[in-house]
């Protein structure tokens, strides 16, 4: 008898198992492309998962409070099926983006890393980047790529069917195809004050799927913004932007928004960290916009800072730690974003 129960017990663990691979192996067919935009409370942390089922994590959030964004992170994961992240782009070194990195590493392998530079020396005197640098150095183990503007971040692809390429259009300050100062001023530049801090060194990055484009600029401000749209716009119209800088707006310039003319935004904010009102206006008045998603309803601006309610993450409990998804299917020409794993999905066409 024991030894029929022991039998039995083995059919349904291969049973289970089978399932799962099946399971395992359709999402990897699906097609679909996968962009989780991930609840930091105001900070950053955006995972992409390509349809062979490879994985590109930007940035991890912050470190305190302690373990919530590698929680996050985490979870986002697993809901995705995944066993391990292909790669780590850690997009500059502020602490609400690279934070979270080595608790993140001890719950899941991670395979590469990919950063802008080095922590700057000039910040090893803040006490907050004395302790979060000896962190990142531990979680890479010092093995980084330095990801330069004009590069792409290599992506498996199949012989048929849509590709998919990432591709580095800012880094260190530097734009593709534009080889002077971002920080002259020039005709037709509004510009700003130069900005010495490291969110202006951020990586932006640019991700194609077939017809579907997608922009994260990372923090990047106003004057590295202005050269990426003007003279010449070398991204070109988007169908997905991840506003830039939680929001702020000391980012997000008009011109840049303009020219990239998304049809979905989805900003990674706080709840008393962006969207700002001119940012928010600006946006709203695109006529391509058909919406605009965050992942907090921010107390302070009210109807000048927030979406309806139904495109709001965490509209009322700002610890609840929902993602936004959106998924992008080549073969419809449409790409849809939801709200958590079981949200009601809304479906936008790909431009052609």
């Amino acid at each position: 008898m024991k030894q029929s129960f022991v039998f039995l017990g083995i059919i349904i663990t291969l049973a289970v198992t089978g399932c799962a691979a099946l399971h395992s192996r359709a999402a990897a067919n699906a097609g679909t492309l996968d962009i989780y935009f991930l609840d930091m409370a105001g900070g950053a942390s955006t995972l992409i998962v390509t349809p062979l089922g490879e994985s590109v994590l930007i940035d991890t959030g912050s470190l305190e409070p302690k373990h919530r964004d590698a929680d996050r992170i985490e979870r986002a994961c697993k809901h995705a099926g995944l066993k391990h992240i292909d790669c780590l782009v850690t997009t500059h070194f502020d602490v609400d983006h690279y934070g979270g990195i080595l608790e993140l590493s001890k719950r899941i392998p991670i395979k590469r890393f990919i950063d802008s530079d080095t922590p700057p020396v000039r910040y090893e005197k803040r006490q907050q980047f004395k302790k979060l640098t000896p962190l990142y150095e531990q979680a890479t183990g010092g093995k980084t790529k330095l990801l330069a503007a004009g590069e792409d971040i290599p992506l498996k692809n199949t012989a048929k069917g849509p590709q998919i390429k990432l591709h580095c259009v800012a880094s260190q300050k530097r734009i593709e195809g534009f080889a002077g100062d971002i920080d002259v001023p020039a005709e037709g530049f509004d510009i700003q004050k130069p900005d010495t801090s490291n969110n202006a060194h951020s990586i932006a990055l640019v991700l194609t799927y077939g017809d579907f484009k997608f922009f994260a600029g990372g923090d990047i401000t106003w004057n590295v913004e202005h050269h990426l749209a003007h003279p010449v716009n070398r991204i070109g119209k988007v169908d997905l932007y991840q506003v830039t800088h939680h929001g702020l707006d000391r980012s997000n310039n008009t011109i840049l928004l303009k020219a990239l003319s998304p049809t979905v935004a989805v900003a990674m904010n706080g709840p008393r960290k962006g969207i700002q009102p001119r940012t928010f206006k600006d946006l709203n008045a695109l006529p391509s916009l058909k919406a605009l998603y965050t992942i907090h309803y921010n107390t302070q601006y009210g109807d000048e800072g927030n979406p309806p309610p139904d495109f709001i993450a965490n509209k009322t409990n700002p610890k609840k730690g929902e993602y936004i998804k959106a998924s992008i299917n080549p073969k419809k020409q449409t790409f849809t974003l939801q709200i958590g794993p079981e949200g009601k999905q809304q479906e936008y066409q790909v431009q052609p």
